[in-house]
C-alpha cells in the first residue's frame, strides 16, 4: 500500500513538472513571437517612409518644372504639398530609426541632403517669380541631377539596410516556426507521457479509478489547450508571412508608380503645350490624337493610384460597430445584383452582440466585394448566399459562402495577387484591397474552395 502511494505521489510530481515545462514552452513563444513580429513591422514601416520620401521628391522636382515650364498655380501647390509631406516624413523616419544608431545617422544627412534640394527648389521658383529663367539653369543642371541622384542613393541605401533586416528577421521566424513545431510535439508528448502515466497508475487502484480518471480528463484538456495556444501561434505566423508578401507587393508597386508617373506628368505637361499650338487646335485630326493621348494617360495614371491603394497601409476611423448591420448594408448594396441573379440569401447572425471597431465603409467594401464575387461565381446556377456570424472567444467570426464554381489549387494560391483575374472585365485588384482592408483591421481573411462545390471566405475580425 505505501509503494502504491509513493507511485501516485511520483505520479503527481512527474504529472506537474511536465506540464509546467510545457506552460513554460508556451511563454517563451508567445514572448520570442511578439518581439519579432514587433520587428517586422517596424522594418515594413520604415521602407514604406522611404518609398514615401522618395515618390514626394519626385513630385517636388516634378511641380517646380511644371511650373517652370507652364506657370500654372497648381503646379506651385503640389510643390507647396510635397515639401509638407516631406516634413512629416521626416518626422516619423527619425521617430523609427532612434534606437538605431546607423540608421539614425542615415537619417539626418537624407534629412539635410532633401532640406538642402527642397531650399533650392524654392530659390528657384522664387527666381522665376520675379524674372523667368530657364528650365536648364534653375532645376536641371548638372550639379543639381547630382544632388537629386544622391539623395535617391541615401533612399536606396537606407531602404537597403531595413530589407535585409526584415529579410534576416524573416528568417528567423521561419527558423523559429520549425523550432515552434517541434515543441508543440515535445509538449504533446509530455502532456501524453503525464496522462498515461496517471492513468496507468491510478487503474492499478481499484477505489481511486474514478480519481485517476477525473485527472486524466483533466489532463486531457489541458494538454488541448496548449495545443490550441500553439496553433493560434502558428496562424499568427502564417499572417505574417501574409503580411511580409503584401509589404513586396506594396514595394514593388511604389517603385512601378514612381518610375510611371514622372514619365506621365512630363506626357501632360508636352499635351498641354501642344494644345496651345494654333495649327493643331484648327487641325481635326490633331485634336483628336491629343485627346487619346490625355485619355490613355488619365487612364494610367488611375491604374497606378488603383493599385497603390489596393497594397498601401491605410489610415482608419474606427468606430463601434455590430457586424451583422454592417452585412445587412453591404447586402443592400448589391441588392440588384442578387435579384437579377435569383440568388437565395441565407442569413445564420449570431443572436449574441458582435460589435467591432472598425472603419465601416472600409470594411464594408471588403464585405462587398467578397458577395459581388459569389454572386458571380453562381452565374447559371440555382445560386444560394450563406452569410454565418459567430464568436469564438475573443474573435468576430464572419463566413459567406457560396455554392457557385469553386477554385482549383492554383487559383486559391493567386487569388490576393494583385491584377490575378478569371472575369472578362475585371482588373484583378478586389481582393487585394479586401485583404489589404482586414489586414490594416488586424484581422485575417482565409478561403476554402473545391472545384464545383462553392467556396467559403472566413474573416477574423477583434471583439471590443
Amino acid at each position: 500500500m505505501i509503494l502504491s502511494l509513493n507511485k501516485i505521489r511520483l505520479g503527481y510530481a512527474l504529472s506537474s513538472l511536465l506540464l509546467l515545462v510545457s506552460y513554460i514552452l508556451i511563454l517563451s513563444t508567445n514572448r520570442r513571437l511578439q518581439r519579432e513580429k514587433n520587428w517586422i513591422v517596424n522594418n515594413y514601416t520604415l521602407i514604406n517612409k522611404m518609398g514615401d520620401i522618395k515618390m514626394a521628391m519626385g513630385e517636388a522636382e516634378s511641380n517646380v518644372r511644371g511650373y517652370i515650364i507652364n506657370g500654372l498655380p497648381q503646379f506651385l501647390n503640389g510643390f507647396y504639398t510635397a515639401r509638407s509631406n516631406l516634413v512629416t516624413l521626416h518626422g516619423e523616419v527619425k521617430q523609427l530609426t532612434n534606437t538605431d544608431p546607423v540608421q539614425s545617422a542615415n537619417e539626418k544627412r537624407l534629412y539635410t541632403m532633401t532640406d538642402r534640394r527642397l531650399s533650392e527648389l524654392s530659390a528657384a521658383v522664387l527666381a522665376h517669380q520675379k524674372a523667368p529663367v530657364t528650365l536648364k539653369r534653375t532645376t536641371v543642371g548638372s550639379a543639381q541631377l547630382a544632388q537629386a541622384d544622391s539623395i535617391y542613393e541615401q533612399i536606396q541605401k537606407m531602404t537597403g539596410i531595413e530589407e535585409r533586416l526584415m529579410k534576416k528577421s524573416i528568417t528567423k521566424l521561419n527558423n523559429f516556426y520549425t523550432s515552434t513545431e517541434a515543441m508543440t510535439i515535445l509538449s504533446l508528448c509530455m502532456a501524453l507521457i503525464a496522462a498515461l502515466y496517471a492513468i496507468f497508475t491510478f487503474n492499478s487502484q481499484y477505489r481511486q479509478k474514478k480519481k485517476a480518471n477525473s485527472i486524466a480528463d483533466q489532463y486531457r484538456k489541458e494538454l488541448e489547450s496548449n495545443v490550441k495556444e500553439l496553433s493560434d501561434k502558428n496562424t499568427i505566423l502564417s499572417e505574417l508571412k501574409g503580411i511580409e508578401k503584401l509589404a513586396s507587393i506594396g514595394r514593388v508597386s511604389r517603385v512601378v508608380a514612381h518610375e510611371v508617373r514622372n514619365p506621365l506628368t512630363n506626357i501632360a505637361l508636352a499635351t498641354e503645350q501642344l494644345q496651345d499650338i494654333s495649327c493643331i487646335d484648327q487641325d481635326p485630326e490633331g485634336k483628336l490624337l491629343i485627346s487619346i493621348i490625355s485619355r490613355n494617360s488619365a487612364r494610367i495614371s488611375q491604374m497606378v493610384a488603383d493599385l497603390l491603394n489596393a497594397t498601401k497601409f491605410i489610415q482608419l476611423d474606427k468606430q463601434k460597430e455590430d457586424v451583422n448591420k454592417i452585412l445587412d448594408e453591404s447586402l443592400d448594396m448589391a441588392k440588384d445584383r442578387l435579384l437579377l441573379r435569383k440568388v437565395q440569401v441565407i442569413k445564420s447572425y449570431s443572436p449574441d452582440l458582435c460589435d467591432v471597431m472598425v472603419d465601416k465603409e472600409r470594411i464594408k467594401l471588403a464585405f462587398l466585394n467578397i458577395i459581388m464575387n459569389a454572386i458571380e461565381a453562381m452565374d447559371g446556377r440555382d445560386g444560394i448566399l450563406e452569410l454565418v456570424t459567430r464568436k469564438e472567444g475573443e474573435r468576430c467570426i464572419v463566413e459567406i459562402r457560396d455554392n457557385g464554381s469553386g477554385m482549383d489549387e492554383s487559383t486559391l494560391q493567386n487569388l490576393f495577387e494583385p491584377y490575378f483575374t478569371l472575369k472578362k472585365k475585371g482588373n484583378g485588384l478586389g481582393l487585394t484591397n479586401t485583404q489589404n482592408i482586414i489586414l490594416n483591421h488586424k484581422g485575417s481573411i482565409r478561403v476554402k474552395s473545391e472545384k464545383d462545390k462553392g467556396s467559403t471566405f472566413t474573416v477574423s475580425l477583434n471583439l471590443l
